[in-house]
């Protein structure tokens, strides 16, 4: 099981950070996190793995399928071989961010698609959404997360631009799936996940500011989602 210890950062406790370095373990707790780590990832594969024979999110083209399918297979992958954090943020806030993030879109239905350049113009969000997410998570590879945590800080590929390249692919992606199949329903679960990424980043920054290699990315990189706005 994880240990929580608190950590004083501009003179506030923040007992919600596991700091697995500075926590003295016996082996037997060693063996027991080790084993917790190796089920998460296995979980985590198979949450993956499940996308490549269904998708409750189901994407305009063959094209973007195939893309999908095959990120979720590369991730699938990762899952299974992530390198173990230094750093962990577990709460209810965290967990409600992350779960908002992941569970919201799923409410997203086909509509009556448009025609014209309004559907032309999804159709490329759409693409473009899939290819910066599916390409920033390779660049993440083997530090790739669900709740926020410091596996390493990559500043690598779409990470160069902002600092949460993911989270702006699947804004864009949600975005040009709603373009592509217009609904209330749809404008209305769009709107709603974004208090919940704005969430997430800021929980996951918080937890990074403590490594002094993310403060130096952060300071040149001053982007964190969309560039030259937020």
């Amino acid at each position: 099981m994880a240990q929580v210890s608190e950590r004083l950062a501009a003179g506030q406790t923040s007992p919600v950070i596991v700091l697995y370095d500075e926590i003295h373990t016996t082996r037997s707790s060693v063996s027991l996190r080790r084993l917790a780590t190796a089920a998460s990832n296995i979980c985590l594969a198979l949450l993956f793995f499940s996308e490549l024979f269904h998708s409750s999110f189901t994407h305009t083209n063959n094209l973007s399928n195939l893309i999908w399918i095959a990120g979720a297979a590369m991730m699938g992958l990762f899952a299974l071989v992530r390198v173990a954090p230094t750093a962990e943020r577990i709460n209810l806030l965290t967990i409600g961010a992350t779960g908002g993030m992941m569970l919201i879109p799923l409410l997203m239905r086909p509509a009556a698609s448009p025609s014209g350049w309004f559907y032309v113009s999804g159709i490329a969000l759409e693409m473009i959404g899939i290819i910066i997410t599916q390409a920033s998570r390779l660049f993440l590879g083997r530090s790739f997360g669900l709740l926020p945590a410091n596996r390493g800080v990559v500043t690598r590929g779409p990470y160069r631009l902002v600092r949460h390249p993911v989270y702006l692919g699947w804004l864009v992606l949600t975005i040009g799936f709603g373009m592509i199949n217009p609904s209330w329903r749809n404008v209305a679960v769009t709107i709603a996940i974004l208090p919940f990424m704005f969430a997430r980043i800021e929980q996951e920054e918080a937890l990074l500011e403590a490594d002094s290699e993310y403060r130096v990315y952060s300071d040149r990189t001053r982007y964190r989602l969309v560039p030259g706005l937020y």
